[in-house]
């Protein structure tokens, strides 16, 4: 994952010859409007020369479109996640908008503050040291040196990075470069912040404290713009998301469709079609089940509900597939709303739909209702995956568990797949349904449960 590190702007948006947005635009800050970015192509170094000379005559170049016809606008105090696969135009798209690369087509206005997390190395200067370069930063964002004074003390704790701080620059670490990039944006004022891949660079403990500042700055209304690969990490920061595909913009709605979109793209891309030996797999025994004929029979009945909640973002090969999948209670019954510490059944009914030569994986992810996973588990964790499965066999597959999860509505995401390499966490996805139940859990009725899931503790208190 690339780095970043802070290119500020202290201007108030795109306003040559009026074109600027002004406060009447129904909160509108960032507005982009059929923005492409093109770039030349040549197979050999000297063709750009040559093509300095040839005076149009004759092309030696090849056109790449980097980003093409992106439209969208980002209303104040929104956090917008951009996701897409590696090339699909985010780095250039947010470039665009940070006013630090020209698109070739189309224009944006933005109306505010900005201040970028990009490219490593750019905003700083490598001869300066640290304390230098965080003063220069904040004159460039229109901080006066007494604001900077007060300041400096909590931008320095944030990056803790000791007596660097008044070392040059060009001896710091990728890892200093972004802790002290991020410090500065996090204590100084800013109307829009534009994060690339930020929080990637970093131990635990400082992802952490970014995690929490950049909560904060959204609960003070600041604009952001967000590139993560961790689409976790979009879902909890993000209410909506774009998604680009080879310079396009494929789609820009909640941020948990979007996720879920572009994790079905993905996994179109890289499909694994191979399954590999059972002998290079974890040997497990199939799943045994005591389930009574009448309950199989009602697990396989048409179940019009799961249908039409399973065809969003479905992910299919047509070798097996979920015929159905219900939350039961202890009774057999299948419930929407769960108690405190019920128990549970979360039934797969999986027909297999082709011979598959090795093992037949299952899983399942529970989500909060921003679409962030907050329990998973899958066969190969417990030992269960079905061994060389037969096409026209039917199986039923019970998991059992107790809820504490803390009140709310949930979502139950359904997966089969063939695994390939597990280590490398490649799978042939048979079926992927990431709407496959939901739920709405119910307080804990004694106290309150502070932490999104509570797990059985052994406490001991002893008197001295």
């Amino acid at each position: 994952m690339s780095s970043e590190v802070l290119i500020p702007q202290a201007t108030l948006g795109n306003n040559e010859e009026g074109h600027g947005l002004t406060a009447t635009d129904s909160g509108i800050v960032i507005s982009v409007r059929n923005v492409g970015k093109m770039y030349y192509l040549y197979d050999r170094p000297q063709d750009r020369l040559k093509q300095a000379f040839l005076w149009g005559r004759k092309q030696l170049y090849r056109e790449f479109w980097a980003l093409r016809d992106v439209s969208f606008e980002v209303q104040k105090g929104e956090t917008v996640g951009i996701i897409g696969r590696n090339g699909a135009g985010k780095s250039t798209l947010l470039q665009i908008i940070a006013g630090t690369l020209k698109p070739t087509t189309g224009e944006v206005q933005v109306n505010g503050r900005v201040a970028a997390l990009l490219e490593l190395g750019s905003g700083f200067n490598p001869e300066f040291t640290g304390r230098e370069n965080v003063y220069m930063n904040g004159a460039i964002l229109g901080l006066s040196r007494e604001e900077m004074d007060a300041r400096f003390d909590e931008i320095a704790a944030f990056a803790d990075i000791g007596e660097f701080i008044d070392q040059p620059v060009k001896l710091y670490s990728s890892g200093m470069l972004v802790r002290l990039a991020f410090a500065v944006q996090a204590c100084v004022p800013k109307e829009i912040l534009i994060v690339d891949e930020a929080l990637a660079v970093g131990d635990m403990f400082f992802r952490a404290k970014c995690m929490a500042r950049m909560k904060r700055l959204l609960d003070d209304g600041v604009t952001v713009l967000f590139v993560s690969h961790d689409t976790g990490t979009v879902k909890s920061l993000c209410r909506q998301a774009i998604l680009l595909d080879r310079g396009q913009m494929v789609d820009y709605d909640s941020a948990d469709k979007v996720v879920e979109k572009y994790f079905a793209l993905k996994v179109k891309s890289e499909q694994l079609v191979l399954a590999a030996p059972a002998s290079q797999l974890p040997i497990a025994k199939s799943p045994e089940s005591a389930v009574s004929q009448a309950a199989r029979n009602a697990a396989f009945t048409y179940n019009a509900e799961f249908q039409k909640r399973a065809a969003f973002e479905r992910i299919q090969s047509g070798k097996a597939h979920f015929a159905n999948v219900q939350l039961l209670n202890q009774k057999g019954e299948e419930i929407a709303y769960v108690k405190y510490g019920q128990e549970v059944t979360l039934r797969m009914a999986v027909e297999v739909c082709q011979n598959i030569p090795s093992v037949l994986g299952f899983g399942y992810h529970i989500r909060d209702q921003n679409g962030v996973d907050i329990v998973y588990s899958d066969s190969m964790i417990e030992g269960k995956t079905i061994i060389s499965p037969r096409e026209g066999e039917k199986y039923i597959i019970d998991w059992k568990f107790k809820t504490a999860l803390k009140a709310g509505n949930y979502n139950i995401a359904a997966v089969l797949a063939i695994p390939i390499n597990v280590l490398m966490s490649q799978v042939d996805f048979c079926d992927f349904v990431p709407l496959a139940v939901q739920f709405n859990m119910a307080p804990r009725p004694e106290s309150y449960l502070y932490g999104a899931v509570h797990w059985d503790n052994l406490v001991e208190v002893q008197r001295c």
